[in-house]
């Protein structure tokens, strides 16, 4: 019986142990998201293209900025030299052909790294994109910058979406 006690209390304090606090890592992250509209662009943005006409996706998001409430520089805050970006859509990349000029491919079709400029201060993604595939497109747009700096709980993210979206949050058009 004494054995037995002496186990139970042996695996609670082990428990308790590992599921203890981080030490001094504070990571209250409310004031560490916020929504900003409009800050993708497909240009130029039309209702329909024709088969191999070209379009560019890009955003170019300033790293000193007042999208949390106040002054902030993500590059300073956050040391992160490629934001990322996972879009809600990959039919628009899937099946066309993709040129990076600024950033560059994630680890998904969909995830993109949006690369700090150090001579603009300015966290930029630019992809030139040739519509091969012919179709309708809808992308539903609700599109998530994520900056993470290390562990120590300097993230950030920017929740935004692709300019001209209608009032139901896509973005379509036709490639013929």
């Amino acid at each position: 019986m004494g054995t037995k006690l002496l186990k139970i209390t042996g695996l609670f304090l082990l428990l308790v142990t590992l599921t203890g606090c981080p030490g001094e890592e504070d990571c209250f992250d409310m004031g560490s998201t916020a929504r900003v509209d409009d800050l993708i662009k497909i240009e130029p943005l039309q209702t329909t293209y024709n088969q191999g006409d070209f379009i560019t996706f890009k955003t170019e998001i300033p790293a000193q900025n007042n999208y949390f409430g106040e002054p902030l520089n993500l590059f300073l805050k956050t040391n992160d030299f490629e934001a990322s970006l996972s879009t809600s859509y990959s039919n628009l990349f899937i099946g066309n052909e993709l040129t990076f000029i600024k950033g560059s491919q994630g680890n998904e079709i969909n995830w993109f790294n949006v690369t700090y400029n150090a001579s603009t201060s300015v966290y930029e993604l630019e992809i030139n994109i040739k519509l091969n595939k012919i179709g309708s497109y809808s992308l539903y747009t609700n599109d998530p910058i994520h900056f993470q700096g290390s562990t120590q709980c300097n993230r950030y993210r920017l929740d935004t979406n692709i300019e001209g979206w209608n009032s139901e949050g896509k973005i379509e058009f036709t490639v013929q």
